[in-house]
């Protein structure tokens, strides 16, 4: 019994390890386009060191609302941070500014 537990747990926080510590990625790059899709928004992305277009997602509320209120447009350069795995958003700095 005391083994079967053991081994539920050590699973257990395998997987929570895992989604915890996936990875994230920053970037810098230029705003291509941004299509409102659902309850979110898809962001293309010119990542500035490589020059290759990346489609992110952005789904919480306060990136979202920086979409909505145009303080994020097209041709704006900013700093990402994403999951790399997903390709979900988690913060959105400009560059630019003080």
């Amino acid at each position: 019994m005391k083994r079967l537990f053991a081994l539920v747990v050590m699973f257990a926080l395998t997987t929570l390890a895992t989604t915890a510590f996936a990875g994230e990625m920053k970037m810098i790059g230029t705003v291509s386009t941004i299509r409102m899709v659902g309850g979110g928004a898809e962001m293309t992305m010119k990542d500035r060191k490589t020059d290759a277009a990346v489609v992110l997602q952005v789904r919480d509320h306060s990136n979202l609302e920086k979409i909505k209120d145009r303080k994020v447009r097209v041709g704006d350069e900013l700093r990402l941070r994403f999951d790399s795995d997903s390709k979900v958003v988690r913060t959105i700095q400009k560059t630019a500014g003080c």
